[in-house]
């Protein structure tokens, strides 16, 4: 990245992604999982990683976490270089990530007994992230008592509960079953739209891209670049709250035929 343009980023609200690779090492053979991959993503608009299976979606969202060092390329979040993990930046991961010795409530209040933010305890925090996520009544039970798309609704208010600047989500919903991915899908978008959260999320799912997203960006197969980046409208529309005021809305079908018939270019599904 040339130095006028990280005086450009320099300030610039929001994540940068500029140029961003990662190569791992095989039995001594060097692997390109991800080469020049740049987007912007502005605050409080949510991002959508898409592509077919292997692409490095979820190689790019791991450096934009600071959990991958990039092999070439940077990362930057309100113009600072992200160079490693940082409460800035909260993670919601497809397994159940909560502690089973602790209560739900103790679950969501984990990261900020970690970073000695009494006063937001004190402020009722945990409580109000609870309510959003429908969880009140759900403070004093273990996790093993909940179902897993409960378990998930405790990450999000974990996460939510530190006040990053940007939630990274990678598959939060992808070992779920049908029924219930779509209710916290529901739930996911109405939090992100009151909460006006800046949102990247890695889906192999096209209608959850499409119903979540202000913006697609679709990365090709082996190794991982920028395809295209597309513009859904359906998130900024106050009209369109569920999977079927999505499936309704007139310009669904043909961004959804558009995103399939790359998955086929890519060999993906």
């Amino acid at each position: 990245m040339s130095a006028v343009a990280a005086q450009l980023d320099a300030g610039h609200p929001g994540l940068q992604v500029r140029e961003l690779g990662k190569v791992f090492s095989d039995h001594g053979r060097q692997v390109v999982a991800v080469e020049g991959v740049s987007f912007d993503v502005p605050v409080r608009e949510v991002c959508v990683l898409l592509g077919p299976s292997g692409c490095g979606k979820s190689t790019v969202l791991r450096m934009m976490a600071g959990l991958e060092r990039p092999s070439s390329g940077q990362v930057s979040l309100d113009g600072e270089l992200v160079r490693g993990p940082h409460r800035d930046r909260g993670m919601v991961f497809q397994g159940y990530t909560s502690f089973p010795w602790l209560k739900v409530r103790d679950n969501v209040a984990y990261g900020l007994r970690v970073n000695g933010d009494v006063l937001a305890m004190q402020e009722g925090t945990v409580d109000y992230f609870l309510e959003r996520v429908g969880l009140s009544a759900f403070a004093d039970v273990y996790p093993h008592q909940l179902s897993g798309g409960m378990r998930q609704r405790v990450a999000l208010a974990r996460a939510l509960a530190n006040t990053p600047k940007v939630l990274l989500m990678d598959e939060p919903f992808g070992a779920l079953d049908a029924e219930t991915r779509w209710q916290m899908q529901e739930l996911l978008l109405d939090v992100i739209r009151k909460e006006r959260m800046t949102v990247v999320m890695v889906t192999h799912d096209v209608e959850e891209a499409l119903l979540l997203g202000d913006q697609i960006v679709f990365l090709s197969r082996h190794p991982g670049r920028v395809k295209t980046i597309l513009h859904p409208p359906f998130k900024a529309s106050e009209t369109v709250n569920t999977r079927e005021d999505l499936r309704s809305h007139p310009e669904y079908a043909e961004m959804e035929r558009e995103i399939l018939n790359m998955m086929r270019e890519e060999g993906g599904h």
